[in-house]
C-alpha cells in the first residue's frame, strides 16, 4: 500500500488511475480470456478518454504554431509507414521531465523537459519515430493483451505512473504495479524497443536523415539515468537498456553501410524549442539561458536563436519596446521567415497598437496562409479592431484544421454573443471549456445551449457532447 499526501499531483494522479481502473475493468472483466480482446475500437475508444482526462489534469503547450510544427512533422514522418490504424496525434506537454510516451490508438505525448534537453530536429524525429514505432506494432494492446496476470489495479498504477511522467509519485506508480502484478510490466520489452528502434531507423532513411541522430539522442538519455542514479527518469522506465539500445542501432548504421543524408533547415524546429521553452521555464530562468547562449554562440543562427529567446523574455514581461528591438533584428537574420512577422505583430498587438499589428499579421498571412498560428493572430487582430465578419471566417478556418483549439471556439463565442446569438455563443463556450478539460462549466455553458437552441442540428450536437462528457465523468 502507497502511503500518499493528498496533494494537487496526488489529486491528479488518483484521477488518472480511477479512469484507468474502469477502461481496465472493462477489457479485463469482461472478457474471460483476460484481455485478449483488446481490440483497435476498443483502443480508440481508450486513447479518446486518456485526451480528455490529460487534459482535464495537465498542462498542455496549447499554442498553436507548436502543434501545428509538432503534427505537420509527424505527419510528415508516417507518410512513409503505410496504412495505419489510428489517426496520430502529437501534444507537448508543460512539464520538466525527460519524457515521452505513446498511449494506444495513436496519441503521443512530449514532455517540454525532452524537448528542450534536443540539440537538432534529427533527435526530434527518432524519438517521434520510435514511439510511432510502439503505436504502429501496438506494443501497449500487446502487452496487456499476452498478461493473463495482469489485474486492473495493476493496470491503472502502471499506466496512472507512466502518465504522470515524473517525480517519486510517478515511479512508486510504476514500481508499485510491478510489485503487483509480479511478472508482467507494461515496461516494453528488448524486443519491442528494437522493433520499435528498426520501425524509426527506416522512417528516418525514407526520410534521408541521419539515423545518428538516433545514437546522439539515446546517449542522452543514458547520460540523464547515470544523473539521476536511483531516481530513474520516466522515460526510462518504460524504455529500458539505452546502452542495449545504441549498440543494436549501431548495428543497423552499419549493416546498411554508407549513405548520403540531406541538409535539413533547423529553423523551424528550433523556433518550436525556444518558443517552448518560453512558455513553459520561468521568466528569470529564461534570460538567464538566452543570454549565456548568446555570450557563447559560434555561428550566427544560435545568436539569432538567443536573441529570438530573449524577445520572448522580454514580451512575458511586457517589455514591449525591447521585445520589438530584438524581434526586428532576428527577422533581419531570418528575411525569408513569414512566422516571425506573426511573432512580430503578436507582441505590436499586446502592446495595444492593432494598427501596426494588422499589418505585419496581413503580410504574414499573404506569406503563408497555412499557418494556424498567424491565421489565429490576425483574427484576434480584426476582432480587437472590430472586424468580427472577416475575423469569425477566419477563426472558422482555423477549427477546420485544429478542431480542438479552445482559444478558437471561446472568440467565436465572444462574436455569437455580440450578434445577440446566444445559444451558438454558449455552445462555442462549451466546446472551448470542453477542449480545456474544464467539464463542469462546459456543461454549464452546453445546457444553456440546449435551452436556447432551436435548431435539430445544434441540439443533437450539443447532446452527444454532453452524453460524452457525462461518460468521462463517470469513469472518473
Amino acid at each position: 500500500m502507497l502511503n500518499l499526501c493528498l496533494t494537487d499531483a496526488v489529486r491528479r494522479t488518483v484521477s488518472i488511475i480511477v479512469l484507468i481502473f474502469f477502461l481496465a475493468a472493462d477489457l479485463i472483466f469482461f472478457h474471460p480470456s483476460a484481455v485478449s480482446a483488446f481490440s483497435v475500437k476498443e483502443e480508440r475508444e481508450y486513447g479518446e478518454k486518456m485526451l480528455a482526462v490529460i487534459r482535464k489534469e495537465f498542462k498542455l503547450v496549447d499554442e498553436l504554431d507548436v502543434s501545428q510544427y509538432v503534427n505537420e512533422l509527424g505527419d510528415s514522418i508516417l507518410a512513409d509507414a503505410g496504412p495505419q490504424f489510428f489517426d496520430y496525434h502529437f501534444y507537448v506537454i508543460d512539464d520538466k521531465e525527460f519524457n515521452a510516451f505513446a498511449s494506444p490508438s495513436g496519441l503521443i505525448f512530449f514532455h517540454s523537459g525532452i524537448i528542450t534537453a534536443m540539440d537538432n530536429e534529427g533527435e526530434f524525429v527518432s524519438v517521434m519515430a520510435h514511439e510511432c514505432g510502439h503505436v504502429i506494432s501496438r506494443h501497449i494492446a500487446d502487452r496487456i493483451e499476452k498478461s493473463t496476470k495482469l489485474t486492473a489495479g495493476t493496470l491503472a498504477m502502471m499506466l496512472a505512473g507512466i502518465a504522470l511522467g515524473g517525480g517519486a509519485l510517478s515511479q512508486a506508480l510504476v514500481t508499485g504495479g510491478m510489485a503487483t502484478g509480479a511478472a508482467m510490466s507494461l515496461a516494453y520489452t528488448r524486443q519491442d524497443e528494437e522493433e520499435a528502434d528498426r520501425i524509426s531507423f527506416n522512417l528516418m532513411e525514407s526520410q534521408h536523415r541521419d539515423p545518428k541522430d538516433m545514437l546522439s539522442m539515446l546517449n542522452k538519455m543514458y547520460k540523464e539515468s547515470k544523473i539521476r542514479m536511483g531516481n530513474i527518469p520516466p522515460y526510462l522506465l518504460t524504455h529500458p537498456q539505452p546502452r542495449l539500445r545504441m549498440g543494436y542501432v549501431e548495428d543497423l548504421i552499419h549493416v546498411k553501410g554508407f549513405s548520403q543524408y540531406r541538409h535539413f533547415d533547423q529553423f523551424a524546429f528550433r523556433r518550436m524549442q525556444t518558443r517552448v521553452a518560453s512558455l513553459t521555464i520561468e521568466v528569470q530562468k529564461l534570460y538567464a539561458k538566452y543570454r549565456k547562449e548568446l555570450r557563447e554562440a559560434t555561428d550566427e543562427d544560435t545568436k539569432a536563436m538567443a536573441l529570438y529567446g530573449l524577445a520572448l523574455a522580454d514580451m512575458s514581461t511586457g517589455n514591449n519596446e525591447k521585445a520589438v528591438e530584438k524581434m526586428r533584428a532576428v527577422i533581419l537574420h531570418y528575411p525569408d521567415k513569414p512566422i516571425l512577422l506573426t511573432d512580430l505583430g503578436v507582441i505590436y498587438l499586446q502592446a495595444g497598437q492593432r494598427e501596426t499589428a494588422l499589418m505585419y499579421l496581413e503580410d504574414a498571412r499573404n506569406k503563408d496562409p497555412g499557418n494556424w498560428y498567424g491565421t489565429f493572430n490576425l483574427a484576434l487582430a480584426l476582432q480587437q479592431t472590430g472586424d468580427d465578419k472577416r475575423a469569425e471566417a477566419l477563426y472558422k478556418q482555423v477549427l477546420g484544421t485544429s478542431v480542438d483549439y479552445p482559444k478558437a471556439y471561446f472568440q467565436l463565442a465572444q462574436i455569437q454573443a455580440k450578434k445577440g446569438n446566444q445559444a451558438l455563443s454558449h455552445l462555442n463556450l462549451g466546446k472551448s471549456f470542453y477542449y480545456e478539460g474544464n467539464f463542469d462549466t462546459s456543461i454549464f455553458h452546453l445546457k444553456k445551449a440546449l435551452d436556447l437552441s432551436t435548431s435539430e442540428s445544434s441540439r443533437e450536437e450539443i447532446t452527444d457532447l454532453l452524453e460524452k462528457i457525462k461518460k468521462i465523468q463517470r469513469d472518473i
